[in-house]
């Protein structure tokens, strides 16, 4: 049999194709077994396991209390920085008030700490858990949602912190990130996704949240905490006012205002990217808001209420981002599999 250059050039291509997506494909699979074992059990967590971990008992903040009482006598605090440099320099009373003032409005822009982060974060997720039903009771389901989100949080921007992954049992579509790591989906978003891509796209767009610190810089540009002069656990444990102002303005945020519009899209171009980074097809997010966009009206949900209207986004990323992604076609949406995980659990 004759073959002409042409038909040579097509088989070579068929060829390379055949063999770049048995790759991805090997790839993917190869990571998925893997992954158990870089998960840690804990990230899989329900409202039982919150309420633990977040429980202090008294006796304990006690003794620790009466440690530290005994190991640091009493010392006379010292301002640092430019806090104290007007008395230091002999300057007068207004002077040395005003530099003093400055000082705090520069030290209250000062980046949150994880630990404080992870403190609002949980004292959130609670709140997630009492306002939309609560855990959802699948442990084998719960075990897949975190495989995912955890695969997709290691090829973040921020992965040198812990994510944890929450089912909630509510019907209504809907989704949270709460500062410090803590993911929700609800069981009525999952009845709603059609494929591993798909839930790999919406994770990633909520762990872009968390990556991206968005609840955390709304929260530091809040009118009604101006003034605040630190953010840290010290200051928190002395001002439970203070604590429980920071809770309701993240409260009023995440379900009633929801994040300027700005943001949402930035997380959707961001959580795209970390799907894709997996090696996730990367109109799975797309895909999913497409799914929303047909529902809307005539499914109730917060989450219309609180993020842009899914046509918005869809064009957005139509636009701006997938265009970035030629040739990735053939990434696996892994369908197959989403069904013989979810398989009788929604």
């Amino acid at each position: 049999m004759k073959w002409n250059k042409g038909k040579i050039t097509l088989m070579s291509m068929a060829i390379k194709i055949l063999r770049k997506n048995f790759l991805l494909f090997l790839a993917i699979s190869v990571f998925w077994f893997i992954l158990p074992a870089l998960v840690p059990s804990s990230a899989a967590f329900n409202f039982g396991d919150l309420l633990k971990e977040l429980e202090v008992p008294e006796k304990q903040q006690t003794q620790s209390k009466k440690k530290s009482e005994q190991k640091k006598p009493p010392q006379k605090e010292e301002a640092g920085g430019l806090l104290g440099l007007g008395k230091a320099l002999g300057l007068d009373k207004n002077t040395t008030n005003i530099i003093d003032k400055s000082a705090r409005a520069l030290q209250s822009l000062r980046p949150i700490q994880y630990k404080e982060e992870a403190a609002l974060g949980g004292a959130i997720a609670t709140q997630v858990f009492s306002r939309f039903g609560g855990s959802y009771n699948d442990q084998s389901l719960l075990k897949y949602v975190n495989l995912i989100g955890n695969s997709i949080a290691m090829f973040s921007d921020r992965s040198n912190i812990p994510y944890h992954f929450a089912i909630l049992n509510n019907s209504q579509p809907n989704a949270f990130a709460a500062p410090g790591g803590y993911i929700f989906v609800t069981i009525g978003l999952l009845k709603k996704i059609k494929n591993e891509a798909e839930l790999a796209g919406v994770l990633g767009h909520e762990i872009a949240h968390i990556s991206q610190k968005h609840t955390l810089k709304t929260l530091q540009r809040s009118k009604r905490l101006q003034g605040i002069s630190e953010l840290t656990m010290a200051a928190m444990d002395k001002d439970p006012k203070m604590f429980s102002d920071i809770i309701d303005n993240i409260s009023k945020t995440l379900f009633e205002k929801g994040l300027d519009k700005n943001l949402e899209y930035e997380a959707d171009k961001i959580g795209t990217e970390y799907a894709f980074r997996v090696g996730y097809n990367p109109s799975g997010l797309n895909d999913f808001l497409k799914t929303l966009n047909k529902i809307q009206g005539s499914q109730e949900s917060i989450f219309f209420k609180t993020h842009p209207s899914p046509r918005d986004r869809i064009n957005k990323l139509s636009r701006n981002v997938l265009p970035n992604y030629r040739g990735t076609s053939a990434y696996p949406k892994l369908s197959s599999r989403f069904e013989f995980e979810t398989r009788g659990k929604l």
